[in-house]
C-alpha cells in the first residue's frame, strides 16, 4: 500500500513538471557529430570544412590543438535543423590536429582528429666556407615542397655558437614555400677578432612547420683563418 502511494506521488510530480523542463532534458541527451571533408587534404592547398549536427540554433565551439601545440578556438551557429559548418579553411601546419567540438546549448561534445598531406626537404649550399677574422659568410638554405605542401617554414641553426666570438642570424624569421616549388633563405655567420683560427664543423641547419622538423643532410663547416 505504501509502495503504491510513493509510485503515485512520483507520477503526479512528473506530470506537474513544466514542458520546457522536459524539453531541456531531451536536448541534453542530444549528441553532436562532426566530420571533415575532404579526408586527405594537402597542407596549405586544399580547402577543408568540418560539418555536422548539433541542437537547433546552438552555438558550436571548436577548440583545436594545432600540431605545434598551440590552442585555437573557433565558433559557428547551427541552423534550426542543427546543421553547422566550420570553414572552409586551409591547414597551415604539418602534423595532426585534435579538435573538440561542443554544443553550447546542451554541453554535448565530440572529438575529431585529422592531418594534411605533404612535407618539405632541406638542402644547404655551400656546405663549407672560409672566413678571416671579422668577416661575414653566407650559407643558402633551400626548402622544397614535397607532395604538394605549401606553408611557412621556420629555420634554425644548431652548434654555431661553438665558434667563439661569432654571431649568427637568418635573413628572415621564416620562409614561405609555395606548393611544388622551392624557396631559399640565407644563414649568416660573422666572426670577430676573438674568434680562434680553426675549422668549426657540425653546424646543423633545419626547418620546422607544425610538428615536423627536417635538417639538411649535410652539416656545415666554417674554417677561420
Amino acid at each position: 500500500m505504501i509502495l503504491n502511494r510513493i509510485r503515485t506521488l512520483f507520477l503526479v510530480l512528473g506530470l506537474m513538471l513544466p514542458l520546457a523542463m522536459v524539453v531541456n532534458q531531451a536536448e541534453k541527451s542530444t549528441g553532436i557529430v562532426a566530420a571533415i571533408s575532404p579526408v586527405d587534404p594537402i597542407t596549405g592547398v586544399t580547402t577543408v570544412t568540418i560539418t555536422g549536427t548539433a541542437s537547433g540554433g546552438a552555438t558550436v565551439s571548436d577548440t583545436s590543438t594545432f600540431p605545434d601545440g598551440t590552442v585555437h578556438t573557433f565558433s559557428m551557429k547551427a541552423d534550426s535543423n542543427g546543421k553547422y559548418t566550420d570553414g572552409p579553411f586551409f591547414l597551415q601546419q604539418l602534423g595532426t590536429f585534435h579538435d573538440v567540438l561542443q554544443d553550447g546549448a546542451t554541453g554535448a561534445s565530440t572529438t575529431i582528429s585529422y592531418a594534411g598531406l605533404g612535407d618539405f626537404s632541406v638542402v644547404a649550399s655551400p656546405v663549407s666556407q672560409n672566413a678571416a677574422k671579422g668577416q661575414t659568410v653566407k650559407f643558402s638554405v633551400t626548402f622544397t615542397s614535397v607532395a604538394g605542401f605549401e606553408g611557412s617554414v621556420v629555420p634554425e641553426a644548431l652548434h654555431w655558437s661553438r665558434i667563439r666570438g661569432a654571431t649568427a642570424w637568418w635573413a628572415e624569421p621564416s620562409v614561405f614555400v609555395p606548393s611544388k616549388r622551392s624557396a631559399a633563405i640565407t644563414f649568416m655567420v660573422r666572426t670577430s677578432a676573438k674568434t680562434p683560427p680553426g675549422t668549426y664543423q657540425n653546424i646543423i641547419v633545419r626547418g620546422s612547420n607544425g610538428s615536423v622538423t627536417h635538417a639538411a643532410p649535410a652539416k656545415l663547416s666554417l674554417t677561420v683563418n
